[in-house]
């Protein structure tokens, strides 16, 4: 944050652009079904990205430089952007599996899955601490509104998806990897 406050890194044109995006009327559309191969962990990260740079726009516009002094806010901010690592690391490995028609490419679409719901709770919840922090009142109420919206996000069946990784554990008689 001291070197995005800075101009070193590039991270507030894309905080400007999250809160360009969510000053936006809200869109009904369901998504894309089009889909694909991890079509919803991607569309996941993509909305953990959003969430990340929304609280972090929300804080840094609260506290300015006196952010670093924020020590829970800060605490709140690097476990959304560690969910963001997290998720982002463990698609791309799972394509990667996914291209090399590796068999633990379905083990790996699965435990992606799991990490992407079981993430996306882990970041709205440390999303709704930041923006405690930062706000009370309408200006609270309406930055929660907005973080539900980016937060908006069709759970999967993690009972299926738990079984899948299960039943490839049970076959090689070891954690997938």
């Amino acid at each position: 944050m001291k070197r995005a406050l800075s101009g070193q890194l590039p991270l507030l044109g894309a905080i400007k652009k999250v809160m360009d995006e969510v000053m936006q009327p809200p869109s009904f559309d369901a998504g894309s079904d089009a889909g694909g191969r991890l079509a919803r962990e991607g569309e996941a990260l993509a909305a953990l990205k959003k969430i990340a740079l929304f609280t972090a726009g929300v804080a840094s516009q609260r506290f300015m430089t006196a952010l670093q002094d924020q020590q829970e806010v800060m605490a709140d901010l690097a476990d959304i952007i560690t969910q963001v690592y997290a998720v982002e690391s463990a698609l791309l490995r799972a394509h990667k599996l996914a291209e090399a028609g590796r068999g633990s490419a379905e083990a790996a679409g699965a435990m992606t899955g799991l990490l992407a719901d079981q993430s996306m709770g882990l970041a709205e919840q440390a999303g709704r601490r930041v923006l405690a922090a930062c706000a009370e009142g309408d200006l609270l109420r309406t930055q929660l509104a907005i973080l539900r919206r980016l937060a908006r996000f069709t759970p999967t069946d993690v009972v299926a998806l738990s079984r899948t990784v299960a039943r490839h554990a049970i076959q090689l008689e070891r954690y997938p990897v």
